[in-house]
C-alpha cells in the first residue's frame, strides 16, 4: 500500500519492497514542468520543460542534472539542479549518513558571511533532512540533503544559479525542491 508523507520541502513515499512498481503513478506536474524519473535511485524530480537532463555514475555515486543550459562537454552550467545519491556514506565515514549530512552543512556554512539561510533539520519516517543556502563564487547554491540511516544513503540536492539571476531562477528551483518524490522501501 502506498503511504505518502509530506514534509516542508519533500514528498516521500514508503512502499513495501514486495509491492514496488517499476515507476510510481506520480501526481500531475505543475504547468511548465514534467516529471523526470531517475529509476536507478527511485527519485522523481520536476523538470522544467525545455531544460536538459543528464545522468552519470562515478563509483557507487549516481549523479543527475537538470539544467537550463545544455552541457557542452565541460559538465558546467549556470542554472540547474544536481542530485548526487551516495550509498554507504555512513560506512565510508565511520558513522551514520545523517552525521555526514550534518558535517556537510557545517562545512558549507563555515564562512558566516556567505550564509543566506539555514534550513532547520527535519524528520519524516526514515528520512532526516538538512539544508542551507550560501553565496559561492558569484552564484547562490541551495543545498537540501536527505538521509536514510537505516539504508545508509544520502541524497544531496543542489539548486544553483548566478547571483544576478537568482530571484527568477529560484522561482523554478523552489518548485522543483518542494515536490520531490523519493521512494524509500521498507527494510
Amino acid at each position: 500500500m502506498l503511504n505518502h508523507r509530506v514534509c516542508l520541502l519533500l514528498l516521500l513515499a514508503f512502499l513495501p519492497s514486495s509491492v514496488r512498481a517499476d515507476k510510481p503513478d506520480l501526481p500531475s506536474p505543475p504547468a511548465g514542468f514534467d516529471w523526470q524519473w531517475c529509476d536507478e535511485v527511485r527519485v522523481g524530480i520536476l523538470k522544467p520543460q525545455q531544460w536538459h537532463f543528464l545522468s552519470q555514475s562515478k563509483n557507487e555515486t549516481r549523479g543527475y542534472f537538470i539544467t537550463k543550459e545544455k552541457f557542452h562537454g565541460t559538465g558546467k552550467f549556470d542554472t540547474g539542479l544536481s542530485l548526487n545519491v551516495i550509498p554507504n556514506v555512513g560506512k565510508k565515514q565511520g558513522g551514520e549518513a545523517s552525521n555526514f549530512a550534518k558535517s556537510f552543512i557545517r562545512e558549507a556554512i563555515q564562512d558566516k558571511q556567505s550564509v543566506l539561510q539555514i534550513i532547520p533539520p527535519g524528520e519524516v519516517g526514515p528520512a532526516k533532512t538538512f539544508g542551507c543556502r550560501i553565496r559561492r563564487h558569484g552564484s547562490i547554491v541551495h543545498y537540501f540533503l536527505i538521509t536514510d540511516d537505516s539504508q545508509d544513503i544520502l541524497y544531496l540536492f543542489m539548486f544553483e544559479s548566478l547571483e544576478s539571476e537568482w530571484e527568477s531562477a529560484w522561482k523554478i528551483g523552489e518548485t522543483m525542491l518542494r515536490k520531490l518524490y523519493v521512494d524509500f522501501p521498507d527494510k
